[in-house]
Protein backbone atom coordinates (compact mmCIF):
# COMPACT_ATOMS: atom_id res chain seq x y z
CA UNK A 1 0.00 0.00 0.00
CA UNK A 2 1.52 3.52 -1.11
CA UNK A 3 -0.01 6.49 0.52
CA UNK A 4 1.31 9.37 -1.07
CA UNK A 5 -0.32 12.14 0.72
CA UNK A 6 2.09 10.21 3.93
CA UNK A 7 5.24 10.27 1.34
CA UNK A 8 4.31 14.14 0.66
CA UNK A 9 4.50 14.73 4.39
CA UNK A 10 7.47 13.29 5.33
CA UNK A 11 9.37 15.93 2.58
CA UNK A 12 10.94 18.59 4.11
CA UNK A 13 9.86 20.36 0.43
CA UNK A 14 7.96 19.51 -2.85
CA UNK A 15 8.26 15.82 -4.52
CA UNK A 16 9.75 16.48 -7.57
CA UNK A 17 8.08 14.11 -10.71
CA UNK A 18 10.22 13.85 -13.41
CA UNK A 19 8.42 12.89 -16.75
CA UNK A 20 9.99 10.00 -18.50
CA UNK A 21 8.37 10.07 -21.87
CA UNK A 22 8.34 7.14 -23.84
CA UNK A 23 6.44 8.36 -26.80
CA UNK A 24 8.56 9.28 -29.59
CA UNK A 25 6.40 12.34 -30.29
CA UNK A 26 6.33 14.36 -26.74
CA UNK A 27 5.74 17.72 -27.36
CA UNK A 28 9.01 19.25 -25.47
CA UNK A 29 11.38 16.26 -26.56
CA UNK A 30 10.48 15.11 -29.93
CA UNK A 31 12.37 11.93 -31.36
CA UNK A 32 14.72 12.15 -28.06
CA UNK A 33 10.82 11.17 -25.91
CA UNK A 34 11.56 7.73 -28.35
CA UNK A 35 10.72 4.36 -25.85
CA UNK A 36 14.18 3.03 -26.41
CA UNK A 37 15.36 6.05 -24.79
CA UNK A 38 12.94 6.15 -21.92
CA UNK A 39 15.24 3.93 -19.43
CA UNK A 40 18.45 5.99 -20.34
CA UNK A 41 16.37 9.26 -19.29
CA UNK A 42 14.46 7.37 -16.29
CA UNK A 43 17.87 6.75 -14.86
CA UNK A 44 19.37 10.13 -15.48
CA UNK A 45 16.56 12.02 -13.93
CA UNK A 46 17.04 9.68 -10.65
CA UNK A 47 20.26 10.96 -10.54
CA UNK A 48 19.26 14.19 -10.50
CA UNK A 49 17.27 14.01 -7.90
CA UNK A 50 13.65 12.97 -8.54
CA UNK A 51 11.47 11.62 -5.82
CA UNK A 52 8.97 10.13 -8.53
CA UNK A 53 9.15 9.30 -12.19
CA UNK A 54 6.27 9.37 -14.28
CA UNK A 55 5.91 7.26 -16.69
CA UNK A 56 4.01 8.17 -20.38
CA UNK A 57 3.21 6.21 -23.55
CA UNK A 58 0.40 9.06 -25.04
CA UNK A 59 1.27 12.19 -25.91
CA UNK A 60 -1.23 14.87 -24.12
CA UNK A 61 0.18 17.38 -25.76
CA UNK A 62 -2.37 19.11 -27.83
CA UNK A 63 -3.49 17.98 -30.81
CA UNK A 64 -1.59 14.47 -30.39
CA UNK A 65 -3.43 11.65 -32.13
CA UNK A 66 -5.21 8.67 -30.16
CA UNK A 67 -3.28 5.93 -29.03
CA UNK A 68 -4.06 1.87 -28.99
CA UNK A 69 -4.05 0.65 -25.91
CA UNK A 70 -1.82 -1.86 -27.37
CA UNK A 71 1.06 0.21 -28.52
CA UNK A 72 0.92 2.07 -25.27
CA UNK A 73 1.17 -0.67 -23.40
CA UNK A 74 4.38 -2.02 -25.72
CA UNK A 75 5.77 1.30 -25.11
CA UNK A 76 5.30 1.51 -21.32
CA UNK A 77 4.76 -1.67 -19.77
CA UNK A 78 8.93 -2.78 -20.97
CA UNK A 79 10.13 0.73 -19.61
CA UNK A 80 8.54 0.16 -16.26
CA UNK A 81 9.79 -3.09 -15.61
CA UNK A 82 13.26 -2.20 -16.47
CA UNK A 83 13.63 1.13 -14.17
CA UNK A 84 11.76 -0.89 -11.35
CA UNK A 85 14.55 -3.36 -11.71
CA UNK A 86 17.50 -0.90 -11.85
CA UNK A 87 15.91 1.70 -9.01
CA UNK A 88 14.01 -0.91 -6.49
CA UNK A 89 14.02 2.15 -4.33
CA UNK A 90 12.48 4.95 -6.62
CA UNK A 91 8.66 5.54 -6.55
CA UNK A 92 6.71 5.24 -9.95
CA UNK A 93 3.51 6.47 -11.48
CA UNK A 94 1.82 5.51 -14.98
CA UNK A 95 0.25 8.81 -16.77
CA UNK A 96 -2.26 6.96 -18.49
CA UNK A 97 -5.84 6.95 -19.31
CA UNK A 98 -6.67 3.42 -20.20
CA UNK A 99 -7.58 1.04 -17.78
CA UNK A 100 -5.90 -1.63 -19.22
CA UNK A 101 -2.43 0.19 -18.75
CA UNK A 102 -2.70 1.39 -15.23
CA UNK A 103 -3.46 -2.51 -14.04
CA UNK A 104 -0.57 -3.41 -16.00
CA UNK A 105 1.79 -0.93 -14.40
CA UNK A 106 0.53 -1.60 -11.12
CA UNK A 107 0.90 -5.36 -11.29
CA UNK A 108 4.23 -4.77 -12.19
CA UNK A 109 4.74 -2.27 -8.98
CA UNK A 110 4.21 0.89 -10.00
CA UNK A 111 2.54 2.97 -7.15
CA UNK A 112 1.10 5.86 -8.17
CA UNK A 113 -1.77 5.93 -11.25
CA UNK A 114 -1.59 9.56 -12.29
CA UNK A 115 -4.91 9.84 -14.99
CA UNK A 116 -4.76 12.48 -17.46
CA UNK A 117 -8.51 12.30 -18.14
CA UNK A 118 -9.50 12.68 -14.45
CA UNK A 119 -11.41 9.26 -14.47
CA UNK A 120 -13.44 10.60 -17.73
CA UNK A 121 -12.54 8.06 -19.94
CA UNK A 122 -11.59 4.85 -18.01
CA UNK A 123 -13.94 5.59 -14.57
CA UNK A 124 -12.36 1.89 -13.80
CA UNK A 125 -9.46 3.00 -13.06
CA UNK A 126 -10.37 4.30 -9.30
CA UNK A 127 -11.57 0.69 -8.68
CA UNK A 128 -8.08 -0.57 -10.09
CA UNK A 129 -6.46 1.92 -7.55
CA UNK A 130 -8.60 0.97 -4.52
CA UNK A 131 -8.12 -2.77 -5.23
CA UNK A 132 -4.74 -2.52 -5.65
CA UNK A 133 -3.93 -0.06 -2.99
CA UNK A 134 -2.16 2.57 -4.91
CA UNK A 135 -2.38 6.32 -5.11
CA UNK A 136 -3.90 8.52 -7.51
CA UNK A 137 -3.82 11.93 -9.50
CA UNK A 138 -6.80 12.92 -11.17
CA UNK A 139 -5.40 15.55 -13.18
CA UNK A 140 -7.92 17.74 -14.87
CA UNK A 141 -8.82 17.46 -18.56
CA UNK A 142 -12.39 18.18 -20.69
CA UNK A 143 -11.39 16.38 -23.64
CA UNK A 144 -9.12 13.98 -25.80
CA UNK A 145 -5.63 15.32 -26.46
CA UNK A 146 -6.94 16.01 -30.41
CA UNK A 147 -9.26 18.84 -29.52
CA UNK A 148 -9.06 19.53 -25.77
CA UNK A 149 -7.86 23.17 -26.84
CA UNK A 150 -10.88 24.18 -29.17
CA UNK A 151 -13.32 27.33 -27.60
CA UNK A 152 -15.96 25.02 -26.43
CA UNK A 153 -13.44 22.77 -24.09
CA UNK A 154 -11.98 26.17 -22.71
CA UNK A 155 -15.42 27.46 -21.71
CA UNK A 156 -15.73 27.91 -17.43
CA UNK A 157 -18.88 30.31 -17.00
CA UNK A 158 -17.89 30.63 -13.22
CA UNK A 159 -14.07 31.26 -13.74
CA UNK A 160 -11.28 28.83 -14.56
CA UNK A 161 -10.32 27.67 -10.66
CA UNK A 162 -14.25 27.41 -9.89
CA UNK A 163 -15.36 25.15 -13.15
CA UNK A 164 -11.68 23.21 -12.48
CA UNK A 165 -12.20 22.70 -8.86
CA UNK A 166 -16.18 21.57 -9.24
CA UNK A 167 -15.18 18.63 -11.85
CA UNK A 168 -12.35 17.87 -9.97
CA UNK A 169 -14.56 17.23 -6.50
CA UNK A 170 -16.87 15.14 -8.75
CA UNK A 171 -13.60 12.87 -9.84
CA UNK A 172 -12.62 12.89 -6.20
CA UNK A 173 -15.92 12.13 -4.82
CA UNK A 174 -16.39 9.00 -7.60
CA UNK A 175 -12.82 8.06 -6.36
CA UNK A 176 -13.58 7.82 -2.60
CA UNK A 177 -17.06 6.07 -3.33
CA UNK A 178 -15.17 3.36 -5.35
CA UNK A 179 -12.38 2.99 -2.44
CA UNK A 180 -9.69 4.58 -2.81
CA UNK A 181 -8.62 6.72 0.84
CA UNK A 182 -8.37 10.31 0.89
CA UNK A 183 -5.01 10.37 1.86
CA UNK A 184 -4.23 8.53 -1.46
CA UNK A 185 -5.92 11.09 -3.68
CA UNK A 186 -3.65 14.04 -5.02
CA UNK A 187 -5.37 16.77 -7.53
CA UNK A 188 -3.79 18.51 -10.66
CA UNK A 189 -5.49 21.47 -11.92
CA UNK A 190 -4.20 20.64 -15.98
CA UNK A 191 -2.42 23.26 -16.51
CA UNK A 192 -2.54 23.56 -20.54
CA UNK A 193 -5.70 21.06 -20.71
CA UNK A 194 -8.94 22.51 -21.78
CA UNK A 195 -7.39 25.72 -20.97
CA UNK A 196 -5.86 29.21 -22.78
CA UNK A 197 -2.41 30.56 -21.91
CA UNK A 198 -4.42 33.19 -19.87
CA UNK A 199 -6.23 30.78 -17.92
CA UNK A 200 -3.26 29.09 -17.37
CA UNK A 201 -2.20 32.35 -15.55
CA UNK A 202 -5.38 32.52 -13.76
CA UNK A 203 -5.31 29.43 -12.60
CA UNK A 204 -1.65 29.36 -11.09
CA UNK A 205 -3.02 32.38 -9.18
CA UNK A 206 -5.82 30.45 -8.10
CA UNK A 207 -4.38 27.31 -7.19
CA UNK A 208 -5.42 27.16 -3.22
CA UNK A 209 -9.50 26.84 -4.78
CA UNK A 210 -8.91 23.61 -5.86
CA UNK A 211 -7.00 22.21 -3.35
CA UNK A 212 -4.89 22.96 -0.10
CA UNK A 213 -1.92 23.57 -1.97
CA UNK A 214 0.31 20.46 -0.41
CA UNK A 215 -2.18 18.30 -2.09
CA UNK A 216 -2.13 19.41 -5.25
CA UNK A 217 0.54 18.29 -8.27
CA UNK A 218 1.03 20.94 -10.98
CA UNK A 219 2.87 20.68 -14.54
CA UNK A 220 4.29 23.66 -16.05
CA UNK A 221 7.00 22.01 -17.73
CA UNK A 222 8.15 24.08 -20.81
CA UNK A 223 4.35 24.37 -21.72
CA UNK A 224 3.05 26.92 -24.81
CA UNK A 225 1.70 29.55 -21.89
CA UNK A 226 5.21 30.26 -21.25
CA UNK A 227 6.30 30.23 -25.18
CA UNK A 228 3.42 32.76 -25.49
CA UNK A 229 4.89 35.16 -22.71
CA UNK A 230 8.37 35.02 -23.77
CA UNK A 231 7.70 34.47 -27.78
CA UNK A 232 10.17 31.40 -27.53
CA UNK A 233 8.52 28.72 -29.78
CA UNK A 234 10.73 25.85 -29.43
CA UNK A 235 9.70 23.82 -26.00
CA UNK A 236 12.98 22.48 -25.23
CA UNK A 237 14.33 26.38 -25.17
CA UNK A 238 11.60 27.11 -22.33
CA UNK A 239 14.33 25.90 -19.48
CA UNK A 240 14.45 29.35 -17.74
CA UNK A 241 10.52 30.59 -17.76
CA UNK A 242 9.81 26.98 -16.56
CA UNK A 243 12.71 27.36 -13.32
CA UNK A 244 11.03 30.24 -12.83
CA UNK A 245 7.51 28.92 -12.29
CA UNK A 246 8.72 25.80 -10.50
CA UNK A 247 10.69 27.71 -7.82
CA UNK A 248 7.33 30.02 -7.32
CA UNK A 249 5.46 26.95 -6.82
CA UNK A 250 7.26 25.32 -4.49
CA UNK A 251 8.03 28.24 -2.42
CA UNK A 252 4.39 28.57 -2.10
CA UNK A 253 4.35 25.33 -1.26
CA UNK A 254 2.85 23.18 -4.01
CA UNK A 255 3.26 19.26 -2.69
CA UNK A 256 4.23 17.54 -6.07
CA UNK A 257 5.80 19.64 -9.17
CA UNK A 258 6.00 17.29 -12.20
CA UNK A 259 9.16 18.33 -14.92
CA UNK A 260 11.58 17.84 -17.07
CA UNK A 261 14.28 19.50 -15.41
CA UNK A 262 14.44 17.78 -12.59
CA UNK A 263 18.61 18.37 -11.70
CA UNK A 264 18.03 22.39 -12.26
CA UNK A 265 14.63 21.96 -10.38
CA UNK A 266 16.19 20.12 -7.56
CA UNK A 267 19.57 23.09 -7.61
CA UNK A 268 17.95 25.75 -7.58
CA UNK A 269 15.77 24.69 -4.59
CA UNK A 270 18.56 23.72 -2.33
CA UNK A 271 20.56 27.07 -3.96
CA UNK A 272 17.46 29.29 -3.04
CA UNK A 273 17.04 27.29 0.59
CA UNK A 274 20.51 28.19 1.42
CA UNK A 275 20.60 31.81 0.59
CA UNK A 276 17.24 32.15 2.76
CA UNK A 277 19.38 30.64 5.41
CA UNK A 278 21.86 32.73 5.13
CA UNK A 279 20.08 36.41 5.40
CA UNK A 280 18.37 35.14 8.50
CA UNK A 281 21.08 34.91 9.99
Amino acid sequence: MFVLKDFLRRLSRCAIMGIVNSTGDSFSEGRDSSPDLAVARGLALAKGGADILDIGGESTRPGAENLSVNVELARVIPVVESLKRLLPEMIFSIDTRHREVAEAAVECGVQIINDVSMLREAPEIAGIAARHQVSLILNHSRAIPGVMQSEEYCRYPDGVAAGVAAELAKAKAFALASGVPEDRIVLDPGIGFAKSAAQCWEMLTELDKIAPLPELAVGVSRKSFLGKLTGESNPAERKGETLAIELELAAMGVGIIRTHGVAELVNAIKTVTYFRSLRQK
